[in-house]
This record gives structure tokens, C-alpha cells and sequence, in this order.
């Protein structure tokens, strides 16, 4: 009896060995041009994407395709080309990447966002995509861009963010530093190592349409096990690495995405550098600069803002989709009620923020707020970051 129990559990556990090959993911091949890899995403995208609106497909190509953006020759007269590498998150496309990106041509330097495999399509697109295909294209990426630059930096949001510090810390002599918003060293929940083995036996938790052309609805298990993997990966190869390569990290600590308690200690005991840098916003502490990190107060009653989200950090108040006047509004924690969904949509004097029994305690279908009041300072600091530390290269 013990031995046909071992049997069947063997087979249980081999079972991801024999299901049927994995589909070819998008990626960025090794030595490739980014303007090759532009031509080659717009034709992926434009067989593969699952439309909002099929009447606009143009603006909704345009949301999720990987994109580089050039100093302006006739204001910018550094010597140095500086150039930065950004990715977007897990269900984000490069849309995200939009507001830094253009703050950062702004500021004269030479930005380019990937696309990340799974993403841009459809949800389903992640069932089958793993960290792999993802570290393949960053690397790749990042490769080609620093052999026609003379500085690098790389960076990225969320799972961008995990994948621009891995490349950093495993590329220390090629890179200058790495820029971060809410990067994911650990997935906020305690029980973030069950993901693995869930993913074996069940594909959603949820499994929503999307009304958003930028982003997906719902996120598969087996991706959500994959960034678990990836951040654990990470967070181990800092922690047990600390450098002192410069590193500037933006993150909410009210965020209900990743654990920021963990990000704080990666920054702390990891990112060891004098140059280093921590932007903090929260909802209880008061404003304060302290050694290496700085806190805001992200209370902003006025605003009707409690606090910021996962994705909000790094998200312009002008911004004319996500921003604060933006014609879509974040309410996908009700979108198993349609009811709160239409009235989170359409409250013109709702609240936002992230999650918290606070924030539904000032509105019962508070919105998640996705931009940044202080939007501009921190990209002023995230440039002149860059600017300090390719000068000492």
C-alpha cells in the first residue's frame, strides 16, 4: 500500500514534466537591436493582443509596446551618453513605465522600457511564462544597451524592479546603479510559499476580463509563483552580497503588494553604499530625513488621499489615463461586485489610497489611487541620483 502511495505522489510531482511543451514566449534575443525588437513586439502584439476596444487599437498597441525615448540634442549637452533600462511589473505592460520615462528624457538621458514575455496579450499569456523567459529579456536588453552608451543604469517597478537589481548586483562593473520603484524582494503575505505548490493544481484564484487596455485584471498562479520564486532569489543573492553600487529605491510602506518591511531590510543590510538612497511614503509616519532614507508623510486629507499604493509611487498626477483627472479609475477590488465596481468608478468626491480598514472607513468603495502627489520632487531626485553617480564612474 506505502509503495502505491509513493507511486501516485511521484506521479503527482512529475506531472508539470509531461504536460504538453510550453509555448514560445516573446523575448529579447541575445545581440538584437532594440530597433529590430520594436519591429518584431509590434507584430507579436498585433496578432496576440486581446483588444478592450477593437475600434482603438491603435492607442492600445501604443499602451503596451516597448518603447525608447532620446534626450533632446538642442537642450541636452552632457558629454556623456547616459542611458537607463526600465521594466514594468508582473500584469503591468510598459505603459507603466511611461511617467518616469519621459521625466528622465526631460532630464537628458537616453531611456528604453521592455516588454516583458507574458505581457501586452492577455492574461492567459502568464499561465505559462516563467522568471527565465523574463531575466532572459532584461539581461539581453541591458546587454545591447550598455555596449552603445557610455553609462548604464538599470531599473524598474515591482518585478522590474527584482529583475534590474539581480542584473545590477550580477553586473557590478558594467552598471552605474540601479533606480527601483516598489520593487518586490517578498510578496506581501505570509503565505507567499504555498504559491509553488498551488500552481501544480490550480491556475486562478480569480479570473476577471479586463477594462483596462494598459494592465491585466487577474494574474495566474503559476506567474504569482514565479515572482515568488524570483524575489526570493533576489532578496538571497543581495542579502548575501551587500555592495555598495548606488541604488535608489521609491516605495509606499502602506503597500499591500509587497512586504516594504523586507525591502527596508534589503536596502539596509544589502545596499550598503554611502550613495544610496531610500524614498518612503507612508500614512503614519510624519516627513522625516534620516540617514540614507527619506520618509513622507503620505496623508494627504486635501487630496482625498490616504496613503499610496503599489503602483502609484512612481505615477504622475497628470497622467491623462491613471492620473489624478485620468479618465480610468483603479477599482478592481470590486470587481466581483458591480454594484461598488460602478460607484468606485463614478464617485466624483471618493477617497484613495491602498488598502486599509482606514481607507473604507472614509469611503465603502474607495478607489486605489494610482499617481504620486509628489510625483515631480522625486523624479528631480531620482535625476539628480543619476547624474551624481555617472559623474564619479
Amino acid at each position: 500500500m506505502r509503495q502505491k502511495i509513493a507511486l501516485w505522489c511521484l506521479c503527482f510531482l512529475a506531472l508539470p514534466a509531461f504536460a504538453a511543451e510550453k509555448p514560445t514566449q516573446f523575448v529579447f534575443e541575445p545581440e538584437e537591436s532594440f530597433s529590430h525588437y520594436l519591429v518584431r513586439a509590434k507584430e507579436y502584439l498585433t496578432a496576440n493582443k486581446q483588444w478592450i476596444n477593437a475600434d482603438d487599437k491603435v492607442r492600445e498597441l501604443a499602451a503596451v509596446m516597448p518603447f525608447e525615448l532620446l534626450p533632446d540634442p538642442a537642450l541636452c549637452e552632457e558629454s556623456n551618453d547616459i542611458g537607463i533600462l526600465l521594466s514594468h511589473g508582473l500584469s503591468d505592460s510598459p505603459f507603466s513605465m511611461r511617467d518616469p520615462a519621459y521625466a528622465l528624457q526631460k532630464a537628458c538621458y537616453h531611456v528604453r522600457v521592455v516588454l516583458l514575455p507574458g505581457h501586452g496579450t492577455k492574461a492567459d499569456d502568464l499561465l505559462s511564462v516563467s522568471r527565465e523567459d523574463w531575466r532572459m529579456t532584461f539581461r539581453n536588453a541591458a546587454d545591447q544597451f550598455r555596449k552603445e552608451v557610455d553609462v548604464l543604469y538599470v531599473g524598474g517597478f515591482s518585478t522590474g524592479g527584482a529583475l534590474a537589481a539581480e542584473y545590477a548586483w550580477e553586473h557590478e562593473g558594467s552598471v552605474a546603479g540601479a533606480v527601483l520603484f516598489s520593487p518586490v524582494f517578498k510578496v506581501n503575505s505570509s503565505i507567499d510559499w504555498l504559491s509553488p505548490w498551488l500552481a501544480l493544481v490550480k491556475d486562478w484564484l480569480d479570473h476577471y476580463p479586463s477594462d483596462d487596455f494598459a494592465k491585466y485584471a487577474s494574474i495566474p498562479l503559476p506567474a504569482i509563483a514565479e515572482v515568488y520564486k524570483l524575489s526570493k532569489e533576489v532578496r538571497h543573492l543581495i542579502l548575501e552580497n551587500p555592495k555598495r553600487l548606488p541604488v535608489f529605491i521609491a516605495l509606499s510602506e502602506d503597500d499591500q503588494t509587497v512586504d516594504s518591511s523586507v525591502t527596508e531590510k534589503v536596502f539596509k543590510k544589502g545596499m550598503i553604499g554611502s550613495k544610496s538612497q531610500m524614498v518612503m511614503y507612508s500614512k503614519e509616519q510624519m516627513s522625516a530625513n534620516t540617514d540614507r532614507i527619506k520618509v513622507f508623510n503620505a496623508n494627504w486629507p486635501e487630496l482625498n488621499i490616504l496613503g499610496l499604493s503599489h503602483m502609484a509611487v512612481h505615477g504622475n498626477p497628470e497622467n491623462t489615463y491613471y492620473g489624478a483627472m485620468g479618465e480610468y479609475r483603479i477599482c478592481s477590488w470590486y470587481l466581483s461586485d458591480e454594484s461598488l465596481y460602478d460607484e468606485c468608478r463614478t464617485d466624483k468626491a471618493n477617497w484613495f489610497g491602498e488598502s486599509s480598514d482606514d481607507l473604507f472607513v472614509k469611503s465603502p468603495h474607495a478607489a486605489r489611487v494610482s499617481w504620486n502627489p509628489n510625483f515631480n520632487a522625486l523624479m528631480e531626485e531620482v535625476a539628480f541620483f543619476i547624474k551624481a553617480n555617472a559623474n564619479n564612474r
